[in-house]
Formats: structure tokens, C-alpha cells, sequence
């Protein structure tokens, strides 16, 4: 499972004051928490920086790359400026958040992902809008996939975002994502499936239940990303244990590393019961 970790967001208001003050502490917290939980990504997003936007997110990608030389960025914006930043100051390779089947977009960004070669998330998103019908959204994906491919993008590194809709506005939201995961997964299982997990529970109360059951249905149907909270001790938990048990766990060796350092022993058992 591949973790991108959210909360370095600055729709967040407190990344936003943290990025509108430089403070470096502040964003350094956010990121060695997420990346220490077990994060492959680490998203920036700076849309909300407005004219200083590309400023931004150069500072916040070589802050923490400064600080954790090893953590790889999710470079988040619509701003075509602001990720050519992201990625000039950006060592290694980054993970592009994200493209869309919009011709703006594809003419803005294609260019970047030629010269850059970052990995992409696609969302199936078009001229049109977000859609929730399950066979434009998934032929949506196809042309995300054919476009990136294309343009000499890996099918590895090529993740596919379906887009998660409220279950509290559409009851069936969650069946057509789950619809269009498997069936995409089927079509192009190199292809990686990722999702903005959260979104599944807006609206909702008791949110971080919904979408910890909401991750291990996913994972069940060929989720192989993840856009979360990894500071969500349950859901990681819930995450080690589902790929154990998908078989992707070979001798259950994250599973037993995971319990040893206290990972899923995350509340005591009830009398009586054996823990």
C-alpha cells in the first residue's frame, strides 16, 4: 500500500498560517509525523497561497527534503507555475497530484511530466465536470491512462484516482467507486489505484470509522494508494492487517513487526477474553 500523507494541506488553516509565517518548525512537525507513520508521499499542497504560491512551494519542498533527505513529495496544485517549482526544487523523484482529462490541464501539464518525469496521479475529471456516473468516470480513467502512456509515462507509475463521493449525498457513492477500482485494476493490474480516502465520510459523524471500514473494502477490490491521515493508528493498523490477509504480507512478517513495536495492540482487550 502506498501512503500519501495529507496533512501538509493548506486548506488546513493551520498549514496555511504556518506557510504564510515560514514557519519551519510547524511544517517540519507535520512532515516527520507522517513520514515516521509510515508515509511513501508526503502531499504539498499550496493552492491556497495565491500570488506567492510558486515561493511556497519551493520553500516547503527543499524544508523538508532538508530535513528528511529521503521523503518524497506529492506536488499538489492547479497552479501550472507552482509545480514546475515543486519539481525544480524537488531531489529524486516526485509524485505528480494532480492531471485531469480538462485540455487546460493536459495542456499546461503534459509538458511538465515530459520534462520532469514524475509519477502521475489522474483524476477522471473532464470538460464536463466530476460526473458519478461509474462508466464515464471509468472511461475516463482509460483515456488518463492512454494519454499518460502516450507521453511516455510507465503503466507503474501511473496512479488512477476514480474520485470518492459522500456516501451521506449519494447512497451508492461507495459501490461505484469500489466498481470502478475493481474493474480498472482488472483491466490494468499495473496500473495503481489511489483514492482521496476522507472524502467517503464527509458530512457524517464518527468519520475516522467510516473510513477506516470504507480502506479495507477498497483494498479488497485492488486499492494500492491511499491519500490519508497516517497519523490514524487504527486505520495504518487496519491497513497492515488487510494485506496480510490479501496474501501480500509474505510470511506475515509486516504483521509481526507491526504487533512487536505496538502498532495494532492499540486498545486492551475485554475481561475476560484472551488478548
Amino acid at each position: 500500500m502506498i501512503i500519501i500523507g495529507e496533512r501538509i494541506n493548506s486548506t488546513r488553516k493551520p498549514i496555511t498560517k504556518a506557510m504564510e509565517e515560514r514557519d519551519a518548525e510547524f511544517i517540519l512537525t507535520e512532515a516527520r509525523r507522517q513520514w515516521d507513520a509510515g508515509s511513501n508521499y508526503l502531499d504539498v499542497n499550496t493552492a491556497m497561497m495565491r500570488a506567492g504560491e510558486s515561493e511556497t512551494m519551493t520553500w516547503a519542498v527543499e524544508l523538508i527534503q532538508a530535513d528528511i533527505p529521503e521523503a518524497l513529495i506529492a506536488i499538489d496544485s492547479a497552479n501550472p507555475a507552482a509545480i514546475e517549482a515543486g519539481f525544480k526544487a524537488h531531489k529524486g523523484r516526485a509524485l505528480l497530484n494532480s492531471i485531469n482529462m480538462e485540455k487546460d490541464r493536459i495542456d499546461s501539464i503534459i509538458p511538465l511530466i515530459r520534462e520532469f518525469r514524475p509519477r502521475v496521479v489522474g483524476l477522471t475529471i473532464d470538460d464536463a465536470g466530476v460526473t458519478q456516473d461509474e462508466e464515464k468516470r471509468f472511461d475516463l480513467a482509460v483515456q488518463l491512462i492512454d494519454l499518460l502512456t502516450e507521453n511516455d509515462v510507465e503503466l507503474d507509475d501511473i496512479f488512477i484516482d476514480p474520485l470518492i463521493f459522500p456516501v451521506s449525498a449519494e447512497l451508492q457513492a461507495g459501490n461505484v467507486s469500489l466498481n470502478i477500482i475493481g474493474r480498472l485494476k482488472e483491466s490494468y493490474p499495473d496500473v495503481h489505484m489511489v483514492c482521496g480516502l476522507s472524502n467517503i465520510s464527509f458530512g457524517l459523524p464518527e468519520r475516522r470509522l467510516i473510513n477506516q471500514v470504507y480502506m479495507v473494502m477498497a483494498m479488497a477490490r485492488g486499492l494500492d494508494g491511499a491519500i490519508i491521515d497516517p497519523l490514524d493508528k487504527r486505520l495504518m493498523a487496519n491497513i497492515t492487517t488487510a494485506r496480510t490477509l490479501m496474501g501480500q504480507d509474505k510470511a506475515c512478517r509486516e504483521f509481526l513487526k507491526t504487533y512487536r513495536a505496538g502498532g495494532l495492540n492499540l486498545e486492551p482487550a475485554p475481561p475476560g477474553r484472551d488478548g
